[in-house]
């Protein structure tokens, strides 16, 4: 018994390529009854050479093999980096929620964010009138009206800018030297006003636009309700 062969038909159009390629999409085991085929065919590769379809293949699932593998190893180094900042978070968390009084909030603050999150800057700025502390309080700042850099805030999200010498002097009145750096900045609520919370870098591409905020918005919740409990009590 003779083996049937299928006939193709090609117009002698512009199309032809496209034809062959179409023929091929809808014939994925073509090359099963046309093996010998396999080791005809030769694909312009790199000036000067030719080689078959076979080593063609070879080098397209290799390319892909190297992609899957970066692609990998940047998932596995995400996965990593987003496990040590859940651990680092959960110790501030506890900090938090541990704390009893503004000086204690303080000192959370200043090991915890500056020590554990690559941060030069950390502030807190509240609306109302200081009151007297038996610590020292000198991340949290106190506002009879609000602060000019509020307008740099979203409504409720964080915002992740760049920041002019002003502008890093007045949210971080702790720093007077660095002429620019760059900033995450989210807003809270305060006894029925508007506060924030703010973490600094000199670096003026720390704080990137792109950057994710999940953590920092959790770290947000967590201090809002401690310092909304804290200085309630008092």
């Amino acid at each position: 018994m003779s083996e049937s062969k299928e006939d193709v038909t090609i117009t002698s159009s512009g199309d032809d390529a496209e034809a062959v390629a179409q023929y091929l999409r809808d014939h994925p085991d073509f090359f099963v009854s046309h093996k010998a085929l396999l080791a005809d065919l030769e694909l312009p590769h790199s000036p000067g050479k030719t080689i078959s379809l076979i080593e063609r293949q070879v080098d397209i699932l290799r390319e892909r093999n190297v992609d899957m593998r970066r692609q990998m190893t940047e998932l596995l180094d995400t996965a990593q980096t987003n496990d040590h900042l859940f651990n680092k978070t959960r110790s501030l968390t506890l900090a938090l929620l541990n704390a009893h009084s503004l000086s204690e909030l303080n000192e959370v603050l200043a090991t915890h964010i500056l020590a554990n999150f690559e941060a030069d800057f950390v502030a807190c700025h509240l609306p109302g009138e200081p009151l007297e502390y038996a610590g020292p309080v000198d991340h949290f700042y106190f506002h009879q009206d609000e602060p000019s850099f509020t307008q740099l805030t979203q409504q409720d999200g964080a915002t992740l800018t760049t920041l002019r010498h002003s502008e890093l002097a007045e949210l971080f009145p702790i720093n007077t030297h660095d002429e620019t750096g760059s900033a995450v900045i989210i807003p809270f609520a305060f006894g029925g006003a508007r506060a924030v919370f703010a973490i600094g870098s000199r670096d003026p591409a720390h704080f990137a636009s792109d950057m994710d905020t999940l953590f920092v918005t959790y770290i947000r919740d967590v201090l809002s309700h401690v310092t909304n409990q804290i200085l309630t009590d008092q």
